[in-house]
Order: structure tokens, then C-alpha cells, then sequence
């Protein structure tokens, strides 16, 4: 049969279903009430916490994530700081080597200026003693005398040249030790300069060190506290993941309940007058989306009908082991690549909403705690009950259809 003669057939049963609506719903209310009317609201509750927490879980990973971009800033900058000290402290160790070096030198310079002026004094007190046996009378008496004294003019001139030469050379040789003397104490004076620019260099190197050594402290705390809130933050994940698996627990038992409460609702199969639900797009004939992806009802379809036959498992996740209504649905559209939800009602609002009369094969049909796959012709296929199995006999309208959803 056409969809379209199931929309004729559903106007025609319309005064019928309305007369019987009371009685429906309060034997769906008896039935239902402790599955499938309760547990939405529960499976509603559990998967706001889950997704909260993936949220939160979410963000905990991008904390950690950029926490540990941070420690490998802080350990970049902790090494840098090493080096800094290392080669601060090699020269650090060189400077105290040339200060030692220096201040021998010193020690030396020290040393031959004291020899130097004591030279020196020496040979002045000897120079003294020669000008003063040699010059006791002025130097006119001194020449005269040994002019007269000579024994011929070579002799005089000999004496007259010996006198002159003798005071030059205590004047030279007083001027070399006293120039002696002078390039000594300008060596000391260059050498105590030279001390106290490697003392400021010393002085210099220790402040460097003091602020590297709080540098390297300041990175150490910070490198602590990084790895605290690394431990707080993946402690938090951990929580995190905790609550999404209990949730999902929780959503898999409920979902396993509404299945039960679904077994023993369908378990004598439907009739095929069930009618159309409250949504208002399903008598709209507008509502018939294109398909978007590159697999047709019918692939989709002829794949789903090769596990007919197989059972029926409430919260099962095999096509061939066993599924529910729900998981049925989620692994037949996974195999092709599409993600759907595991919870019948959240079927709803898959895909593109599609009016009953614009109903085609692999379109998702939603019933209240049931959903299934059309496979055309009127029929389903589905995970129907623990008796029934997975069966592609009933149909479309075997129970009131709240959703009609297009996801290829």
C-alpha cells in the first residue's frame, strides 16, 4: 500500500480513535507509567549531567593542555636561566682567577719598588760621597788644580776630560734610577686601578648571580604550581569522565527499562490504525526535504532486512547478538557512516522532519518509546520485542507515529 492510502486510512479511523482516546490513554498511563512516561525525564536528567560534564571534562583538557604548554615555557625559561648561571659562574670562577693573578702582580710591583727606591737611595749616598771628595772646592779649583798637577797637556786634558765624564755619568746614572724608580710606581698605580676594576667586576657578577639565583627560584615556584594545578586539573578530568560513564550507566539502564516497558507494550504487535501524533508537520505535505548524501533509502534498507530474524536485547549493541529497538536504528545508519543517538525519543529530532504522506524508504519512523525504519509499502523494519525479534512485517502505522525524520 501507498503512504498515501495510509493517510486516507488514517482520516477515515480519525471519529473511531477519537472515541477510544480516553481508553488509550489511560492504559498507556498504567502500562507506561513507570517506564516510558517516567523515564524520559530521568534519561532527560542523566544526559544533561553527561553532557555538562563532557563539557566540563572539555574544558579541563584545554586547561591541562594549556598548562602543559606552559610547563614546557617555564622549563624552556628555567633552562635558560641554567645556562645564564652557568656561564655567569665560569666567569664568576676566571674573574677570581685573574684577581688572584693580579693581585701577585701587585705583590711584585710592590716588592720592586721598594728594591727600586732602596737602589736608588744607594747609589745617592754613594753619589754624594763621590761629589763630596771630589768637589770639596768649587769646580773652577777642581779643574785648576788638576791642570797643575798634570805632567804635560796630554796629561791635563786627560784629567779635565776624566772630571767632566765622571759628573755626567753620576748625573745620567742618577737620572736612569730615578726614572727607574718612576716607572715602577706608575706600574703600581696602573696595577691598582686595574684591581679595582676587577673588584667592580666581582661585585657586578655577585649582583647577577643574586638575581639569577631569584630568578631561577621564582621559575622553580612557578614550575610547582604549574604541576599542582596539572594534578588538580587532571584529577578533575578523571571526576569528569567518572560522571560521564556513571551517566551513561544510568542512560543505558533507563533505556534497558523503557525497552522493557516498549517489549510489553508491542509484544502483541500492533494493528496498523495507531494515526498520526501532535507534531504538525507529519499532515503538512510541504515537509518532504531532498536527500543530501550519497546512500539511498534503498541501500540502507536492503542492509537492514539481512538481520531480520535476529533478537531481540534489551540495551544490546549487535545486530547479530541482539539490540533493542534504539540500537537497531544507531547501528544500521552507523554502518553507513551517520551518527545517531541511543535513545528512541532523541530520534525526534534527527535529521529533517518529513510528512507522513512524503514518507519513503530509510526515513526513521518514531513512536512513543519506539522507533523503527521504513522500509516501504507500508511495512517497518525493527527490533520489535524479546518474542518477536527483529521483523519487517508490521505496519507503519501499527502505533501512533510522533515523528517522521529524514537523515539520508
Amino acid at each position: 500500500m501507498r503512504a498515501d492510502t495510509f493517510s486516507l486510512l488514517y482520516r477515515r479511523n480519525r471519529i473511531h480513535k477519537r472515541m477510544c482516546a480516553a481508553f488509550l490513554v489511560g492504559a498507556l498511563a498504567v502500562s507506561l507509567a513507570g517506564a516510558a512516561a517516567v523515564r524520559p525525564a530521568y534519561a532527560t536528567t542523566a544526559e544533561e549531567i553527561r553532557d555538562k560534564a563532557k563539557e566540563d571534562l572539555e574544558n579541563a583538557n584545554d586547561q591541562i593542555e594549556n598548562i602543559k604548554d606552559s610547563q614546557v615555557n617555564i622549563a624552556s625559561d628555567l633552562k635558560a636561566a641554567a645556562r645564564q648561571m652557568e656561564t655567569l659562574l665560569g666567569k664568576m670562577d676566571q674573574l677570581k682567577s685573574d684577581i688572584k693573578d693580579k693581585q701577585a702582580e701587585v705583590e711584585k710591583a710592590a716588592d720592586e719598588l721598594v728594591e727600586a727606591k732602596r737602589v736608588e737611595a744607594e747609589q745617592y749616598e754613594a753619589m754624594k760621597l763621590r761629589i763630596q771628595y771630589m768637589y770639596e772646592n768649587s769646580a773652577d779649583e777642581s779643574l785648576w788644580t788638576a791642570i797643575l798637577e798634570s805632567d804635560g797637556i796630554g796629561d791635563m786634558l786627560n784629567r779635565i776630560e776624566y772630571v767632566s765624564d765622571l759628573y755626567e755619568s753620576d748625573r745620567n746614572l742618577m737620572a736612569s734610577y730615578q726614572e727607574a724608580v718612576q716607572i715602577v710606581e706608575d706600574w703600581t698605580v696602573q696595577l691598582a686601578q686595574e684591581m679595582e676594576q676587577l673588584m667592580a667586576m666581582q661585585d657586578d657578577y655577585e649582583k647577577q648571580q643574586d638575581d639569577m639565583k631569584v630568578l631561577i627560584a621564582a621559575l622553580e615556584k612557578k614550575q610547582d604550581q604549574y604541576a599542582k594545578q596539572l594534578a588538580d586539573a587532571e584529577a578533575a578530568a578523571r571526576g569528569y569522565q567518572e560522571t560521564i560513564d556513571e551517566q551513561e550507566r544510568i542512560i543505558r539502564e533507563q533505556e534497558a527499562a523503557a525497552a522493557a516497558a516498549e517489549a510489553e507494550t508491542y509484544e502483541g504487535g500492533g494493528t496498523g490504525d495507531g494515526g498520526l501524533g501532535d507534531a504538525g508537520y507529519l499532515e503538512d505535505p510541504s515537509y518532504d526535504p531532498a536527500f543530501s548524501s550519497n546512500v539511498t533509502g534503498e541501500e540502507l534498507v536492503a542492509y537492514a532486512l539481512q538481520f531480520v530474524g535476529g533478537p531481540y536485547k534489551w540495551g544490546g549493541n549487535s545486530l547479530t547478538n541482539g539490540c533493542d529497538c534504539s540500537g537497531f536504528v544507531h547501528l544500521i545508519y552507523a554502518h553507513f557512516g551517520f551518527s545517531t543517538p541511543r535513545y528512541s525519543q532523541s530520534f525526534k529530532t534527527v535529521g529533517q522532519p518529513v510528512a507522513f504522506e512524503n514518507i519513503k524508504a530509510g526515513d526513521i519512523v518514531v513512536y512513543p518509546g519506539h522507533v523503527a525504519i521504513y522500509i516501504g509499502n507500508g511495512c517497518i523494519v525493527e527490533a520489535q520485542s524479546t518474542r518477536a525479534g527483529i521483523t519487517s512485517y508490521r505496519s507503519v502505522n501499527c502505533h501512533t507515529i510522533t515523528a517522521i525524520r529524514r537523515l539520508l
